[in-house]
């Protein structure tokens, strides 16, 4: 557990894979110039790193949002790791204090299988929403991009299906909203758009009386992209509006000295950016 002033943040992990560094196309250079700081949380002596698969629980003012709801049990995905998954994420989940039946609002920052799975489940046959009482706060612009109904949908193979078990059942309930790009979901709790990993993917900014931080989804799956926006992971709808994105929350995050909680950072799961004599590293934990 994690407290921000008058916030209470809880983290509900689901499974985590270990994948070395080169997926991000990194050289050995870079890799090299930073492993003082890398070791031993983001790379280990095989120069691979945990990523982990997790959602998020936040307690703000007596109300809980839950952020990115992971893959979800027992559906079918091209990639063997989240293929029919069998893991415990409700109990997980209820070890934290909270039930699914107390969640206020779910925020998916994107509608990949693995941040938005558990906002159903399968009951009789049927998908049915996971958070009964739960107001789901979805981003147009990314609704739009996954309804195979549109004109000129693109499939992508690891998500296919993902619209129809995860999204429509929750519209269908009547327990969705769609949002624009910038959405005020509570006092002190902002979407905000950080769009190119998918058309609308985004992010939340979580503003206390003492401090700033930003669930920022997939806009890093490693460190080493705050430190070059350029290095990505493959699956992005539009590369370079990735990179924008990236380069303007890592500026932002070293001027306010914000506290950035990514979705797939292994522990301590959450840290600050940091620049001394013109490097910049993160640096783990509440700093």
């Amino acid at each position: 557990m994690v407290i921000l002033d008058n916030a209470e943040l809880h983290r509900v992990e689901e499974l985590r894979l270990r994948s070395p560094l080169t997926l991000l196309e990194a050289d050995e250079a870079l890799i090299a110039q930073h492993r003082d700081w890398l070791e031993p949380h983001f790379m280990g002596a095989d120069d691979c790193c945990d990523f982990v698969f997790q959602s998020w629980i936040l307690q703000l003012d007596g109300r809980i949002v839950l952020i990115d709801p992971c893959t979800g049990n027992g559906r079918p995905n091209v990639m063997p790791p989240f293929d029919q998954l069998d893991v415990p994420f409700i109990e997980r989940f209820e070890a934290t204090g909270v039930r699914p039946d107390q969640v206020d609002y779910v925020f998916c920052t994107h509608f990949h299988h693995d941040h938005c799975g558990w906002n159903t489940q399968l009951r009789d046959g049927r998908y049915v929403p996971t958070f009964p009482n739960a107001r789901y706060v979805f981003v147009q612009r990314e609704y739009e991009r996954w309804d195979p109904r549109r004109p000129g949908f693109r499939e992508v193979d690891y998500n296919i299906g993902v619209f129809e078990r995860s999204i429509l059942p929750v519209m269908e309930a009547g327990l969705a909203e769609l949002v624009g790009d910038h959405h005020h979901i509570l006092p002190g709790l902002q979407v905000h758009p950080a769009h190119g990993h998918t058309a609308g993917h985004s992010i939340l900014q979580l503003t206390t009386s003492g401090d700033e931080a930003w669930f920022t989804g997939d806009l890093f799956h490693h460190p080493l992209q705050m430190i070059d926006p350029a290095l990505h992971m493959p699956g992005c709808d539009d590369l370079a509006q990735a990179i924008r994105s990236r380069r303007w929350l890592v500026t932002r995050a070293l001027e306010s000295h914000a506290l950035l909680i990514p979705a797939h950072f292994p522990e301590p799961f959450i840290g600050r950016l940091r620049q001394t004599d013109g490097i910049t590293r993160f640096e783990p934990g509440l700093g």
